[in-house]
């Protein structure tokens, strides 16, 4: 490189990627300067005072002069919330920020020195003295080299644009008169406080997922043909087997065929259809439909909500995400599943994450899964593979020793995992066959069942493999339930097999008794102020009250349509899906 024009070219490269590094690092350590002051704001004694921000301080001064105001509370819960995840995205932000401003640093240094040292003396280069230089190939190759710093610097500002803090405060609500409505215009990307979750019936089977309600004031007698304590009915749509949900005044179900799928909102108090929308991807306009079992449907997955959003499943592998009103959030496609009877696991929520399990196949195909996508964007937040066959089980939500977990059952693990992360906690081998029904947690144990297994108790404080180790008792012999959920009161287990009800000790697994009621039976049993409901698919409530010594039916209650469906409860309100319409039980005084 002796050729001066040459030598010159490279210098001048060599000094515009310092130039680009020099302003780069420039305007990163002023951000990274911001981003620590924000970081550190209101802190004192070396602690971060996050809940003190001054952005709270109003809203918790007009919360002392009106502490019954719930909309105002939920503003203060979610600013908390967002003030925090600021707070971690910004300590995040410092630290690759950091990391990147050095090697930013380092580039400046190095290339400065190079054209500095190209400009004062000649140097020699071997394998390039053995031929002429050319000055146009030197000035190209110079012009690729300050566009690639160029290219690196500017992709290291996107990652770093991406990490950084969102203008939440923008976001902000103003308070709405629709609790439902206000939580939704609150922030699409919050999640309720678990005492909402139970004051609404927001899954299949419930806030817990447990079939059972603390209410006291749901009716106990009507009738569909006469119309007494119906309240209200209306038509849906697209057939289904999926349960409603139900969260304040809004109602959700879903329908499909093999061609169409569509979301419901109906008003809770009216029965009016607020909304309808589709739902459909791209790849699943494209894809041949799956083939299902009638009994299962296109649209057997219960749709899962937090107030602010719906979510629902289908068939075919599609998901989605709308607002409490009808807003498109988001669609995706999973996939045709490789299921033999069709998909039909509801979905649950944990915070702002919507928990899909996707088993699949054989437990040796390697297809099976359970993940978790972000419910504002539909974005896989963490997948973590099942070594399971497919199954049709809803997965529970439930906090032992203050920690929460998943807990999933399928051919052939019970498995908990965290639901922050997807890393599996313990996993038990007791299950067999097609597993349907979904586990309940009660007295401090996790009860799974199949009907080629067995049923088992299973303490839920171990790790890795605990089937030698935590399973506390099984029942093989009788009682083994082949879709029903399970129903737990605390001193008794009970199951429903093939229209017979079983009942079991729930400490010791010993059988007690069995009650024939003479019906078929698709929708899992519940449990409303002591008293057991059972619904047959003809769309009669048997209800009676179970014991150690057996069951006394008190009443049926008929609603004159036939049902798959599980029920909802709302306080005064049951709500049944039927097979062509969505009742509301109660009565106009509320007894």
């Amino acid at each position: 490189m002796a050729n001066p024009e040459t030598r010159h070219l490279w210098a001048v490269a060599w000094a515009r990627i310092a130039l680009v590094a020099g302003v780069f690092s420039l305007v990163l350590g002023g951000g990274l300067l911001t981003n620590t002051f924000l970081l550190y704001r209101g802190a004192g004694n070396g602690k971060v005072r996050l809940v003190e921000a001054r952005e709270l301080l109003p809203l918790k001064l007009a919360l002392r002069d009106d502490p019954k105001n719930e909309p105002l509370k939920q503003q203060i819960r979610l600013l908390d919330r967002e003030l925090r995840i600021d707070y971690f995205r910004r300590e995040q932000l410092a630290a690759s920020g950091g990391w990147i401003l050095c090697g930013s640093a380092a580039v400046f240094l190095a290339a400065l020195k190079l054209a500095i040292f190209l400009r004062r003396a000649p140097v020699a280069l071997p394998h390039l003295s053995a031929r002429p230089a050319d000055p146009v190939m030197a000035a190209a190759l110079a012009a690729k080299a300050v566009a690639a710093a160029t290219l690196a610097l500017a992709g290291l500002t996107l990652a770093l644009v991406r990490q950084a803090p969102r203008p939440w405060l923008a976001d902000l609500p103003h308070q709405s008169a629709d609790p439902v409505l206000a939580s939704s215009a609150i922030d699409r990307g919050g999640f309720p406080h678990p005492s909402e979750v139970a004051a609404n019936w927001p899954y299949f089977r419930g806030p817990d997922g447990s079939g059972i309600t603390r209410l006291t004031d749901v009716p106990t007698t009507w009738d569909g043909a006469s119309g007494k304590n119906i309240l209200w009915k209306s038509e849906i749509g697209l057939p289904g087997e999926n349960s409603p949900v139900v969260w304040g005044n809004r109602v959700f179900l879903t329908g499909a065929t093999d061609k169409r799928r569509e979301i419901y909102a109906y008003d809770a108090t009216t029965g009016g259809l607020l909304w309808k929308a589709p739902v459909g991807t791209p790849q699943s306009e494209r894809a041949e439909p799956p083939e299902v079992m009638e009994d299962t449907g296109f649209a057997a997955s219960t749709a899962a909500t937090d107030g602010r959003r719906v979510f629902a499943i289908f068939a075919n592998g599609d998901i989605a995400g709308f607002t409490a009103d009808g807003q498109r959030l988001w669609a995706r496609s999973l996939g045709t599943p490789e299921n033999m009877y069709g998909h039909a696991t509801s979905l649950t929520l944990w915070q702002n994450r919507v928990i899909v399990v996707w088993d699949q196949a054989d437990a040796t195909a390697g297809k099976s899964k359970i993940m978790a996508l972000d419910a504002s964007t539909g974005e896989p937040v963490w997948s973590t593979p099942r070594a399971v066959a497919n199954s049709w089980v809803t997965p529970i939500l439930m906090t032992y020793q203050g920690r929460d977990q998943i807990i999933t059952s399928a051919d052939p693990w019970v498995i908990a995992y965290e639901p922050a992360t997807g890393k599996e906690i313990w996993k038990a081998n007791c299950m067999k066959g097609d597993v349907a029904t979904s586990p309940v947690f009660a007295n401090d144990l996790v009860y799974a069942a199949s009907d080629r297994a067995c049923i088992a108790a299973i303490k839920p404080d171990g790790s890795g493999d605990v089937s030698d180790s935590n399973i506390v008792w099984k029942q093989e012999d009788r009682g083994l339930p082949d879709m029903c959920s399970l129903l737990c009161d605390g001193p008794r287990v009970y199951t429903m097999v093939f229209g017979i009800f079983y009942a079991f000790d729930a400490h010791t697994g010993k059988f007690l008794w069995e009650y024939d009621p003479k019906a078929k039976f698709e929708a899992s049993p519940a449990l409303v102020n002591g008293r057991i409901h059972l619904l047959t698919t003809e769309g009669v409530m048997i209800m009676g009250v179970g014991d150690h010594d057996g069951f006394k039916e008190t009443g049926r209650a008929q609603l004159g349509e036939a049902t798959g469906s599980s029920p909802a409860f709302a306080p005064g309100r049951i709500f049944l899906r039927g097979e062509k319409s969505l009742f509301c039980i109660g009565t106009q005084d509320g007894k």
